[in-house]
């Protein structure tokens, strides 16, 4: 695998970003709300949302820091969020941190190394304990929150996506 930076959303990596949206679409797979370009947004006022979002929050949702996932400084593999605190529906359904790997990049180690590089933020020590969410079903992410510090807390039933719901904390507070 070759490296995996984390950056922050830039307009230089959009095309390459809105490429890996994409593929994930061509797939069927979910792309969540505020994570591609709206439609009265342009390129550069998305990324100036990302980044304002860092500190500065939309009515329902929480400050968030918004990465994604780099290799040869140039293509964009994945996306990973910290949100800095949960509300109501993120206790529910995603938790302090959600990732998305570019399809044809899976398997290859790109959400570990993410994954790791967010939990050295100084953000992520700051929230100290965090919420990871993820279907049973979903064996790449169980294997790699596990993998990654995460203690299962329980399984439960969330019935707005009619599905189990794995809850897994990672706790940073205890780390040098």
């Amino acid at each position: 695998m070759r490296i995996v930076e984390i950056l922050k959303p830039t307009l230089r990596l959009t095309p390459s970003y809105l490429e890996f949206i994409e593929e994930m679409r061509l797939k069927g797979e979910v792309i969540w709300e505020g994570m591609a370009p709206s439609a009265e947004e342009d390129l550069e006022e998305f990324v100036a949302r990302l980044n304002w979002e860092e500190v500065h929050s939309r009515p329902g949702l929480v400050p968030k820091s918004t990465y994604w996932g780099v290799i040869d400084g140039a293509k964009v593999v994945g996306r990973i969020v910290l949100r800095h605190h949960l509300n109501e529906k993120l206790r529910e359904l995603g938790g302090n941190i959600g990732y998305e790997v570019r399809p044809s990049a899976r398997r290859c180690g790109v959400a570990k190394e993410m994954l790791r590089k967010l939990l050295e933020t100084p953000k992520a020590k700051e929230i100290g304990r965090l919420l990871l969410t993820c279907s049973p079903s979903n064996e790449a992410s169980n294997k790699l929150i596990l993998a990654s510090g995460g203690i299962l807390e329980k399984t439960a039933y969330v019935a707005a996506w009619e599905r189990d719901t794995n809850y897994y904390w990672i706790d940073l507070r205890d780390t040098k």
